[in-house]
């Protein structure tokens, strides 16, 4: 049964399986970037990759078939994700 639920939520809605994915990438990417005394090139490029998977994790949103409801509630828990990444940065740097 569990098995069933979980194939379909990934078949049929993989493109909002991929905001969560995007929005843990970016936290960890924003927190690295904001914790580096000097920034350089390489944190300025990891900063454009945060950004664009913040816009890749929305386009994913808009691409998938899902309801309105369900796709606003996606995004909402996208940002708790991503701030629960952000506020517990400490364990990961």
């Amino acid at each position: 049964m569990a098995g069933t639920v979980t194939g379909k939520a990934m078949s049929e809605h993989k493109e909002l399986a991929a905001v969560y994915v995007c929005a843990a990438i970016a936290a960890i990417m924003i927190r690295y970037v904001a914790s580096v005394q000097k920034p350089g090139v390489f944190d300025a490029i990891l900063a454009l990759l945060a950004v664009g998977a913040i816009v890749g994790a929305y386009l994913s949103v808009a691409r998938s078939d899902a309801g309105v409801a369900l796709k606003a509630g996606t995004i909402i828990s996208a940002a708790v994700v991503g701030g629960a990444f952000l506020g517990f940065g400490w364990l990961l740097f």
